[in-house]
């Protein structure tokens, strides 16, 4: 749901301030929602409301509003935001439009889009605010030159110029200075820095037991949300590193640099990695090693090492750790990802859910023992979340 930031603004700036307000709204909506971590806090908080709507919603109208929750949030989107704005035109163009974006996770055409027009935005936001500003104006001179300065402002905020410098010395020196893309991208620069080093790391780790698994590739996709572009990046780097396991160290001090004093960034690079490590079931000796040598290089203490190590360890059902149990109510895996553990939580308020029993005209005890189990379900499903901080 990455571009509802800009579609929302752009389309209410149109209504209130024409062209101008529909630029200003989609340049505000990628900064200020799409771009930051509003986003993530609204698509948690789509989640929550809809777990309690779950919850709480009377079996009879389950199916409808499962309808609802898995294809028609855009044409809700849509239709509700054009009908307010724009009447009856605004309701069918953006009825189309919210389906089509949102309402389609698996069409390639779909998805070719949102990621393409993201990465779109991503590269060129300067050049768009300065047309913009020069637009606002009024000044076909001043559109040029703020695209002509925003130009120059994407290169050195991408650090594009030094990879045109042939000058060894001189062009690395620039990258280190460059003081555009520090202020206007470091942040998202040390992000996506922190994640190419965690693919390099994760596929040497993979390799380590001797050939990198299915499993493995997927728990390491489920880390992360990346745009297209990066995608295919981090994608490169991932091929490359699986090769060997052999110099996974460079990645290790990568890391080490990122994290620096941040313990809670230093757990969750050695809790990942042992997500990495136990996809395929154990931890090899050869994964182990790395995994503390990791955890040296980037300084984190032994001691946080150990609690972590301990919450991937085997056991006896018996002896099962408090949330693996809730894991195994629900019948799937750790390392599953947040979406595939709603969907199997979907499931099961279905196939439990005590009013359904009581349609297909089940005896009392069969009742009672379909709301323990649905309460069972929810209760499980409910500290998982929470565990996941979600």
């Amino acid at each position: 749901m990455f571009p509802i930031g800009k579609f929302t603004l752009a389309v209410i700036g149109l209504r209130f301030f024409g062209a101008e307000g529909f630029l200003w709204g989609m340049f505000f909506g990628h900064m200020l929602i799409d771009r930051s971590i509003i986003r993530k806090l609204i698509k948690q908080y789509i989640s929550r409301l809809d777990d309690n709507i779950r919850i709480l919603l009377p079996y009879r109208f389950y199916k409808y509003y499962n309808r609802i929750d898995s294809s028609l949030f855009g044409i809700l989107w849509g239709g509700l935001l054009g009908a307010l704005t724009f009447g009856l035109p605004g309701f069918i163009i953006l009825f189309l439009l919210g389906h089509f974006v949102f309402d389609l996770p698996d069409n390639f055409f779909a998805n070719r889009f949102r990621s393409l027009f993201e990465t779109f935005w991503n590269r060129h936001w300067c050049k768009i605010l300065g047309g913009i500003i020069g637009f606002s104006l009024k000044s076909n001179l001043l559109i040029f030159a703020g695209v002509c300065l925003g130009f120059v402002a994407d290169y050195l905020r991408l650090g594009r110029f030094s990879h045109k410098l042939s000058l060894g010395l001189l062009s690395h020196f620039w990258s280190k200075i460059n003081f555009v893309k520090l202020y206007l991208h470091s942040a998202e620069a040390r992000k996506f820095a922190f994640v190419q080093a965690m693919a390099g790391l994760s596929a040497k780790l993979a390799k380590a037991d001797g050939v990198v698994s299915e499993n493995e590739i997927r728990a390491f996709k489920k880390m992360f949300e990346l745009t297209y572009e990066q995608n295919s990046k981090v994608a490169a780097i991932f091929n490359e590193a699986k090769t060997s396991a052999d110099d996974y160290e460079k990645y290790a001090r990568q890391l080490g640099l990122i994290a620096r004093d941040n313990l809670d960034l230093k757990e969750n690079i050695i809790d990942n990695l042992f997500k990495i490590a136990t996809a395929d079931g154990s931890i090899q000796k050869e994964q182990l090693d790395i995994l503390k040598n990791t955890a040296y290089i980037i300084e984190l203490n032994d001691s946080n090492f150990d609690v972590i190590s301990d919450r991937y360890k085997p056991r006896p059902s018996s002896e099962a750790q408090p949330l693996q149990v809730y894991y195994d109510i629900l019948g799937i895996s750790p390392n599953a990802g947040n979406a595939e553990i709603k969907a199997r939580w979907k499931e099961l308020i279905i196939l439990w859910h005590p009013d359904n029993a009581s349609a297909r005209g089940a005896s009392a005890k069969e009742i009672k023992k379909h709301t323990l189990k649905m309460a069972e379900i929810n209760n499980a499903y409910q500290i998982i979340m929470k565990s996941r901080k979600i």
